[in-house]
Order: structure tokens, then C-alpha cells, then sequence
């Protein structure tokens, strides 16, 4: 039997992000097509970073729809955290809606250009990511939807 995985949650999904950022490092620029240096090897964007440490929390297809419901929520909270540490204090609705855009789309677009600005560094987005995961409270208090982040 397979062991099972930790339920998801924001903080998870913020430290996979993170690791993963450290491991291989920050990528700036329009030109992100490498072939030869795509995968889990090459440097990567901070919105990329968070969308690797969403597939380490994912449940399996078969877990139940409880950890599926958990999983989702625990998404949508790392990527409300994460925007709204990067942003400073929390991302105004206005913003996206000014734009007609969907939330979460500006929201990833606050972590690209973050990430992208001018001599950022790889350390800088690590440590922007874990500060923004350690909002969020410890992963045995995320066993229900929501994140209770400051």
C-alpha cells in the first residue's frame, strides 16, 4: 500500500516552492524556452516555483474529495498569500477588476513581475517565498479549507 501523502496546504506548497527555487534558480526575462534546459533542472520563474510546489502537495487522482476540497482551498490561499506578501499588504480587488482580469491571473502576474524585476536574485525569491509561507499558520493546523494567514 502506498504511503500516504501529507494534506495539502498553503504552507506546504510554499516550502516546495521555495525548495524548488533554491535547487535550481531564478530565471528573469521574456525568453524562457531553453530546449535542452526545460524540466526540474533549469532556472525558473517565482510563479513557476509556486505552480512546482502546487504538484508536490496535489493529492493522488484517487484520494477522496475531502483532500481534493482541502487541496483546492490550500491553492487558492498559497497563491492569495504569496501575492499579497510580494505586494506588500493585501492585493486590492480593484486591480483586477480595473483590467477585467480574473483574480487569480493577476494575482500571478504580481509573482512574475516580482520575480522578474531587475537584480533579483535567487536567494531574494527563496526567501521572499519562505517568508510568505511562514504567514500561514503549521500544517497540522491546515486539516480543514483555509488558511489563516495574517
Amino acid at each position: 500500500m502506498p504511503a500516504r501523502r501529507q494534506p495539502a496546504t498553503p504552507a506546504r506548497i510554499l516550502t516546495a516552492a521555495a525548495n524548488h527555487i533554491e535547487r535550481v534558480g531564478l530565471y528573469q526575462g521574456d525568453h524562457l524556452w531553453q530546449p535542452g534546459r526545460m524540466g526540474g533542472a533549469a532556472p525558473c520563474t517565482v510563479l513557476h516555483a509556486w505552480e512546482r510546489g502546487v504538484r508536490v502537495a496535489r493529492p493522488r487522482w484517487s484520494a477522496h474529495r475531502e483532500q481534493w476540497d482541502v487541496f483546492r482551498q490550500a491553492l487558492a490561499d498559497s497563491l492569495v498569500v504569496l501575492s499579497d506578501h510580494v505586494n506588500g499588504r493585501a492585493v486590492p480587488s480593484l486591480r483586477w477588476r480595473k483590467l477585467r482580469l480574473a483574480e487569480d491571473a493577476y494575482r500571478r502576474t504580481v509573482l512574475w513581475c516580482w520575480g522578474d524585476a531587475p537584480e533579483r536574485t535567487t536567494d531574494e525569491a527563496a526567501a521572499m517565498i519562505r517568508a510568505a509561507a511562514g504567514r500561514c499558520l503549521s500544517d497540522a493546523d491546515h486539516v480543514t479549507v483555509g488558511c489563516s494567514a495574517p
